[in-house]
């Protein structure tokens, strides 16, 4: 008759969620958001989301000056690497699965 089971294993788990995920600041975050709106729910090209931005007074970030369209291709492209990055997935392991019967008289 079997008294007990010993199981033991190891569970591998890799994740992307375990460094910082938001290198961006506020603003930042907030011009990816709006370029990404504008590209993929509205359709508008790189050079009109320029002047949209341009007109409502959005500058770049560290030149402050204006945002022209390939500097908005760079925000969208960049950041949906950086999207994509984050949220992979990969998938877990169980490994070195061991266990021992223990009998009892």
């Amino acid at each position: 008759m079997v008294e007990s089971i010993d199981l033991s294993f190891d569970l591998i788990v890799r994740t992307s969620k375990l460094t910082k995920t938001s290198h961006y600041n506020t603003y930042q975050q907030k011009l990816y958001r709006i370029v990404k709106f504008l590209k993929e729910e509205r359709g508008i090209g790189y050079r009109r989301i320029s002047h949209i931005l341009t007109e409502k007074g959005y500058r770049r970030v560290r030149t402050n000056s204006i945002l022209k369209n390939s500097y908005i291709y760079t925000i969208y492209s960049k950041g949906k690497i950086r999207e994509n990055r984050i949220n992979r997935s990969f998938d877990s392991k169980i490994e070195n699965i061991k266990y021992i019967f223990k009998y009892s008289d």
